[in-house]
């Protein structure tokens, strides 16, 4: 079932391969394609422009050349053209005297408009007539080279927007234009041209457009004539490129015609190039891996990743998984070897709790004179605290709680040796201060590990309430007596037992009344830590048992361990808890009886 969902999820790496190639191939491949026409595009318009310039300049030379009073011609043609195209005829036999006369006139340099202007107006008719075809004639003859190219004269005052004359390829229609469109439409005028009448340039200009009329392209350069300050005309060549743009746009398409078959073809070559020299490696590996999973066989899988040839990345995985399944095998083996050990030592420290369980005593004694109650929780499996209580004789009893450095086994053990060493020395009949001296002696003449033990040991009267104790820089002691709240007794502290083995110990007095109650406690207590990394500290051990009065030893050492708890939360326990919680009831009066 695993392996159906996983091959559901499992796409293929074949067609994944196909799609990317695919991707890149229609991105690059038509960006390439458009750069190509783009970059062809603008070297065939570079080349020309620089064509086309030279022929409008030459243009201009020839018109100035020609005729000097151009721009008087060009205007008196743009006010009367009617009648300068029916003056325009060729003169009869009897008139050709005059003609030749008038025709000198508009060649001569002598002739300017002043004196144009003050010919009579039939004079300026014929002038002006004989003009206009001379310069059509000799136009037409001049540019008969030009065999794609049509060159005009733009009128570019604003109250005509007309064309003057029109050279086209066609020497039998040449024709001008006077204060007529060219095109139809007069939103079909050129953009360029609208600048040169608003009077924004007079720069040669050129640019593409396509024809709306018949929708041929052109590539159009524009040449103004600057005459006393002002645009006076522009010529024009117009140059057709519509074979041009559609032998570009056929061989764009038969360029993405083979492009398309490049990439079928492509594509069914790099996909089975693909599947021989990473697909199929991939499956054997893939396969093997599986196999693997399943019978943990890595011999058989060795013998499979032998068959993979590749001299590249995939014969390195196939190496690579070679190694991972020896490794396993043998990560399998250690890690089985580890869990037995682990298990022993569990068992191992499951019977050392048993046995520290066993050294701390768990009966506590029902006495009329005194009740007492003492617990230890761990931080580990075993902990290094400790507490004891025993008689020492029919009226004392012996107090201890101790806690020793370090966790563990090691500190379990040094802690039972500490705790015997206690009783031993208290039994010999020692007083408190002699039992930690001694003891301590011991202690430190078979200690290598320098371990120490912080401890504190008291002896009570059964009979008086007094307590004799003595303290081996343990914490301070809290008592509570029948009228007040408990308090910290501030006793004075002697150096830690195994420290130093000249250690000296200072013994004092303790005196309990009925109802009063001793509270002795290790570390654990005051230095719990919660989340926040704050510590239960002493404030807080005295709040929690004035919050308790009234309990008995067992009920107020249950108090204070539930108190801890709520306090550290889900925080872990660093440290062993172990307190010791004394009572003194006193003893009762005897009474007299009669003889």
């Amino acid at each position: 079932m695993e392996k159906d969902q996983a091959k559901k999820k499992r796409g293929s790496l074949l067609l994944q391969i196909g799609i990317i190639f695919a991707l890149i191939f229609f991105v690059v491949i038509p960006l390439f394609i458009v750069l190509q026409v783009v970059g062809n595009t603008m070297t065939y318009m570079e080349a020309k422009q620089e064509y086309l310039t030279p022929i409008m300049k030459n243009t201009e030379e020839q018109e100035e050349n020609y005729i000097n009073n151009l721009d008087w011609f060009m205007r008196y043609w743009r006010e009367h053209p009617k009648e300068v195209k029916e003056a325009a005829m060729f003169p009869s036999v009897s008139d050709m005297g005059a003609y030749v006369e008038d025709g000198a006139m508009i060649v001569s340099t002598q002739v300017t408009p002043a004196i144009l202007d003050a010919l009579p107006e039939d004079k300026q008719l014929r002038v002006a007539g004989i003009a206009y075809y001379n310069f059509n004639s000799y136009l037409s003859l001049s540019q008969r080279q030009l065999t794609n190219e049509v060159i005009y004269i733009f009128d570019v005052h604003k109250d005509s927007l007309g064309f003057i004359y029109d050279f086209g390829k066609d020497v039998d229609q040449h024709y001008l234009h006077l204060g007529e469109m060219m095109w139809d439409e007069e939103e079909e005028i050129s953009s360029v041209i609208r600048e040169y009448v608003e009077g924004k340039t007079t720069e040669i200009r050129y640019e593409r457009f396509e024809s709306r009329k018949d929708g041929t392209y052109y590539y159009a350069g524009y040449y103004p004539v600057v005459k006393n300050g002002e645009i006076a005309y522009v010529i024009g060549v117009l140059h057709d490129w519509s074979e041009y743009h559609s032998t570009m746009i056929r061989n764009m398409f038969i360029l993405i015609a083979i492009s398309v078959v490049l990439l079928i073809v492509s594509g069914f070559i790099l996909l089975h190039f693909v599947n021989q020299v990473a697909v199929k490696p991939l499956k054997k590996v893939q396969n093997a891996v599986r196999e693997y999973r399943q019978d943990k066989n890595s011999e058989e899988v060795i013998e499979k990743m032998k068959r993979i040839k590749q001299r590249n990345e995939l014969g390195e995985l196939s190496s690579d998984v070679t190694d991972l399944a020896v490794e396993i095998d043998r990560y399998n083996a250690e890690n089985a070897h580890l869990i037995g050990e682990r298990k022993r030592v569990e068992a191992e420290l499951s019977l050392a709790a048993a046995i520290q369980s066993g050294v701390l005593p768990k009966v506590f004694p029902e006495e009329k004179d005194y009740q007492l109650f003492a617990s230890m929780s761990p931080a580990k499996e075993v902990g290094g605290d400790f507490y004891d209580f025993f008689s020492i004789d029919e009226t004392h009893v012996g107090l201890a709680i101790g806690d020793v450095s370090g966790k563990g086994v090691p500190a379990s053990l040094f802690m039972m040796i500490t705790k015997l060493l206690i009783k031993q020395y208290a039994m010999a009949g020692n007083s408190a201060a002699e039992v930690l001296r001694k003891a301590n002696e011991s202690i430190c003449a078979e200690n290598e590990r320098d371990m120490f033990v912080t401890a504190w040991f008291g002896i009570m009267d059964r009979t008086t309430g007094k307590i004799t104790a003595a303290s081996a820089g343990h914490e301070y002691p809290i008592i509570r007596d029948s009228d007040e709240g408990f308090r910290l007794i501030k006793d004075k502290h002697g150096f830690v037992l195994g420290g130093m083995d000249i250690s000296r110990y200072k013994e004092y007095e303790i005196q309990l009344n009925p109802g009063t109650i001793l509270y002795v406690y290790t570390d654990g207590a005051a230095e719990a830590t919660n989340g926040e990394n704050e510590l239960f500290g002493t404030d807080r051990m005295l709040d929690a048992l004035n919050g308790s009065p009234g309990l008995t030893p067992e009920e107020l050492c249950h108090a204070m361990t539930a108190s801890i708890d709520a306090f550290v939360g889900d925080a872990p326990q660093f440290d062993d808890l172990t307190m010791l919680c004394v009572r003194y009831n006193g003893q009762e009066p005897v009474s007299e009886t009669a003889e």
